[in-house]
């Protein structure tokens, strides 16, 4: 499950433009952000009350090393902790924060030579934050990973990995590793294919504590069909045989990400069409605790300048964020599900008329309220942070509001948002100071548990 993190990313330069009338008035729940540290690459993620943890790295590929630092309840950050993986090297990472405070932090030791990457994963807690990593070595090339923890403190970490030099003909194994405080980790290969690529990871847990893996395969890069393939854990460190199922018998499942629920049952969301060639649909489909998938449906679609972004709850309660194409820019299109299944209508989010838009947040809270980020401007790019959060699990997002900014900042863009299960958590974004100058200057801002 992805509802957790909010990742460190680039922004570029643009001009300052005046405030639209409707979103005057300060975000409810926002505090002022505070001034974060420049890092290169990084995540954030929360357990509840403030239990934030950010993982970064500094430098290239092949000379980072992974770093821990907490962060606090007012949303400044503590001293930055080493992790002493054994050697340098940090790529794909993943992050995740349960409500007791414990995380998992993972990356991969990639070189970027061809050589084997190792999987270096960190269980600690955020109150004593882990300064060793275990590192599995894979003795392949790595290319993609995912991580959770549970309530009860058990994490599993996992990724997809090739022999250095695979074609599409070789095998593909997707690797899961068990950790547990004071056990020695459990490493299972969940699955091998051949003659397919394998993305999109994702893991969860149901409410048992039991890992449920799953990952895309596609066997033609020109089409359908689309399949996932899942494997369920039977007790910690062991898995049941990965079972395959043609979801879409006639498209791929591009960019496909599962959320899982209480049950045991899962929630996909994926997208057809290119982004920037043709108009995007926003497509989805669930399975019960069986395994048996409701046939896909499409949720929106249209022309798009932008990624959409999903999030859902155990309880099955999701949102669809989706940058539509109005005019020369974008307005942003919202459809809430019920935890019974019900999908309402996308209804506009934020201000009407073309707008530019370059990052989204969207988070479901353990009592199924939404809570929504994004960056916004009338003008070439964004300059400004607008939030929206619905009171209940069946209130609609429909006010949105500015989250304060610095008094200096003029242009402000790109925000994530790292939301935990009691609904409060954390919000980054980058800033400038000038109307011309670059936009590098990272912000952090603490959402507070609504009353």
């Amino acid at each position: 499950m992805r509802i957790h993190r909010l990742t460190t990313a680039a922004a570029a330069a643009g001009a300052l433009v005046a405030l639209a009338p409707a979103a005057h008035a300060a975000a409810p729940g926002w505090s002022i952000p505070h001034t974060a540290s420049t890092v290169t690459t990084g995540t954030y993620a929360s357990g509840p009350n403030g239990q934030g943890v950010q993982l970064f790295a500094n430098g290239g590929v092949q000379q980072r090393t992974g770093q821990l630092r907490a962060v606090k309840t007012d949303a400044t950050q503590g001293t930055a902790v080493g992790v002493n993986a054994g050697g340098p090297g940090f790529d794909l990472f993943d992050l995740d924060v349960n409500d007791n405070g414990r995380l998992i932090a993972t990356w991969t030791k990639d070189l970027e030579t061809a050589t084997p990457v190792g999987v270096a994963a960190a269980l600690g807690s955020r109150s004593s934050l882990p300064r060793t990593a275990t590192v599995f070595a894979t003795g392949a090339l790595v290319s993609d990973l995912a991580s959770a923890i549970t309530d009860n403190g058990t994490a599993v970490v996992v990724w997809a990995e090739s022999p250095i030099g695979a074609t599409v003909a070789s095998a593909t194994a997707v690797v899961a590793a068990t950790l547990r405080s004071e056990q020695a980790p459990i490493v299972t290969t969940v699955a091998t294919r051949t003659g397919a690529l394998i993305d999109d990871l994702g893991v969860g847990f149901d409410s048992n504590g039991r890992a449920i893996v799953t990952w895309n395969v596609t066997q033609n890069e020109n089409g359908g069909p689309g399949i996932i393939g899942v494997a369920r854990a039977t007790a910690p460190g062991t898995f049941a045989p990965a079972a395959e199922t043609t979801v879409d018998p006639a498209q791929q499942l591009l960019d496909l990400e599962t959320f899982v629920t209480g049950d045991g049952g899962l929630l996909l969301f994926w997208q057809n069409g290119t982004l920037g060639q043709t108009p995007i649909a926003v497509r989805y489909s669930q399975s019960n605790p069986a395994g048996v998938f409701a046939a896909p449906r499409t949720l929106i679609s249209g022309n798009t300048k932008g990624t959409p972004t999903f999030a859902a709850n155990a309880a099955g309660r999701a949102v669809v964020m989706f940058p539509l194409a109005s005019g020369s820019g974008t307005t942003l299109r919202v459809m809430l599900r019920a935890s019974s299944g019900t999908w309402g209508s996308a209804r506009l989010l934020g201000p009407s008329g073309a707008r530019t838009i370059r990052g989204l947040g969207v988070g479901v809270d353990g009592r199924g309220r939404v809570v929504a980020l994004w960056d916004d401007a009338s003008s070439s790019t964004p300059t400004r942070i607008l939030a929206a959060r619905s009171s209940s699990s069946t209130n609609p997002l429909n006010t949105y509001n500015q989250v304060t900014q610095r008094s200096n900042d003029r242009r402000c863009q790109t925000p994530a948002l790292a939301l935990s299960s009691s609904g409060d958590g954390f919000g980054s974004w980058l800033c400038s100071t000038s109307s011309t100058g670059s936009v590098t200057g990272p912000r952090l801002a603490r959402l507070t548990t609504p009353s």
